[in-house]
């Protein structure tokens, strides 16, 4: 499945907003604003790939929030292949890099 070739033009989505679009935030979002796609805030790959469980709290999302892009960020290629397979697992309908 690609998310974006089933949201209608033009794309109208909830920002990444570091401390500010958790999963609470993107659950009322999504019940009252209706974006097309929702993106969790960015969250650092090497933290994630050596264990940080506390960051997996970033990837909380309920299935309203649908399509959900998981947001990353980091500079280790192994830490985004690992991440990128766990988001997979958590089953995101994409992941965005961070490139700034």
């Amino acid at each position: 499945m690609n998310a974006w070739n089933k949201i209608l033009k033009p794309v109208i989505g909830l920002s990444p907003m570091d401390g500010v679009t958790d999963a609470p935030y993107r659950f009322i979002t999504a019940k009252y604003g209706c974006p097309d796609l929702h993106m969790t805030e960015f969250t650092n790959v090497e933290g994630l790939s050596r264990g940080a469980v506390t960051m997996l709290d970033a990837f909380l999302y309920d299935e309203t929030e649908r399509p959900v892009i998981a947001q990353v960020y980091g500079s280790e290629v192994e830490s985004f292949y690992k991440v990128a397979m766990m988001v997979c697992e958590l089953g995101f309908d994409g992941i965005d890099i961070n490139m700034g």
